[in-house]
């Protein structure tokens, strides 16, 4: 199959399925996805699991919650839907948790670039969707809904900017599929009086499906929703209580901290299934100094806290010692063991970008991955600046 036919099927099948992207005449697909595989050992997939399983297990035990900052602040009867786990591996098989995060994009797109490697899918009996839609249910049931068709709110600030627009329209013909009423709305646009939650056409929602970067609803433009969600009155998913749990970087360094894990009460094989995949992660004091982090950065990966989409990030090896000193300014800056990401496949014939590299997600809802996938990239951090890159197909 050339690279031609295989977008210009996918963009087909993209059409066929999310009728809304109608309104965008022209989609980049060969920046969202790539036509390449990548096969890995079982054994990634083997350990990023029971890593995933051990690390729900441990949020959930009644010691963990008390061990981090402030402790039961962040309420919600519901989990979270659509949490992704990401991981670099290597060519030993061995994979290696490189963060946590909520509000996580692309699980649509993962999806049909899945359905273009295997045309005969029928997207009705598709597991990922199978399981996806479960968890929304789920959320439901968790605030007490029990509906047949709820009120969906798709949200994020300046929605037709983001970079992942046509996955909005994709969720909301994907909601309608199953007889939801979805629509999008602005994260600042909802109104909240004290009983019932609306859009911005005044519209009550049951379930807000939450795209924002601003994790614990902080920004007083959310007012509503962080209200609606403390009340009750809506599901909102995914919610900071998840982020708080599991998602927070502050947690990286926590489980790397000797003795936390084992403070936490969780039993020793999933210690052993957190550890084995964890890079540590440590915040500036626990360095000496600013100038042993200094001499120390080749080995090392900078990150803000709160980042996301690799935002604000820097290798060791490349900062110079202005941006050292500014980073070190910053209060909010993590230090992280350099793991390399894993190159592309060189004996992979299709593979003629021979620099790019891919880290792998696992789109996750409680303790069940509902979807493995690889992200192809050149440079520091997934970009989706690059033809050819983006989500790509993962095999175990």
């Amino acid at each position: 199959m050339s690279y031609h036919h295989f977008y210009k099927t996918l963009d087909q099948k993209a059409r066929r399925l999310f009728p809304s992207l109608a309104e965008l005449p022209k989609i980049d697909w060969d920046y969202l996805i790539s036509p390449l595989e990548i096969r890995l050992p079982r054994s990634v997939l083997n350990n990023a699991t029971a890593a995933i399983r051990a690390l729900y297990k441990v949020s959930r035990l009644p010691g963990y919650g008390p061990l981090l900052e402030n402790s039961g602040a962040h309420a919600a009867a519901n989990d979270s839907v659509l949490m992704a786990y990401d991981f670099h591996t290597n060519e030993a098989g061995e994979c290696f948790l490189v963060e946590i995060n909520t509000n996580a994009s692309g699980f649509l797109l993962s999806s049909l670039m899945h359905m273009a490697h295997a045309p005969e899918t029928d997207p009705d009996a598709f597991e990922p969707w199978r399981l996806m839609r479960a968890a929304f249910e789920r959320e439901l049931h968790l605030t007490g809904r029990t509906l047949a068709s709820p009120r969906v709110a798709i949200t994020d600030e300046a929605i037709l900017q983001q970079k992942m627009y046509a996955e909005f329209l994709m969720y909301r013909d994907w909601f309608a599929r199953y007889g939801w009423n979805a629509g999008l709305c602005e994260s600042k646009a909802f109104s909240f009086d004290g009983r019932v939650l609306r859009d911005f056409s005044g519209r009550e929602i049951d379930l807000v499906y939450n795209r924002l970067t601003d994790f614990y609803l902080e920004d007083p433009a959310h007012a509503a929703l962080r209200e609606a969600l403390a009340a009750g009155a809506a599901c909102v998913t995914p919610n900071p209580k998840e982020y708080w749990l599991l998602a927070d970087k502050q947690r990286l360094v926590q489980f790397t901290q000797p003795g936390f894990l084992e403070q936490t009460g969780a039993a020793a094989d999933d210690i052993a299934a957190i550890r084995k995949v964890l890079i540590p992660t440590f915040e500036k004091s626990a360095f000496a100094s600013e100038e042993d982090i200094w001499s120390e950065r080749r080995s090392l990966f900078f990150k803000p806290k709160r980042s996301h989409g690799g935002k604000s990030v820097y290798r060791g090896e490349s900062v110079s010692r202005k941006v050292f000193e500014r980073l070190m300014s910053d209060g909010d800056i993590l230090m992280q063991k350099f793991q390399p990401a894993q190159r592309m496949p060189s004996e992979d014939p299709r593979s003629v970008l021979s620099n790019w590299k891919f880290d792998l997600r696992f789109y996750v809802y409680a303790d069940q991955v509902h979807m493995a996938v690889a992200r192809a990239y050149q440079g520091q951090v997934t970009n989706f600046s690059s033809p050819m890159g983006g989500f790509t197909f993962v095999g175990f």
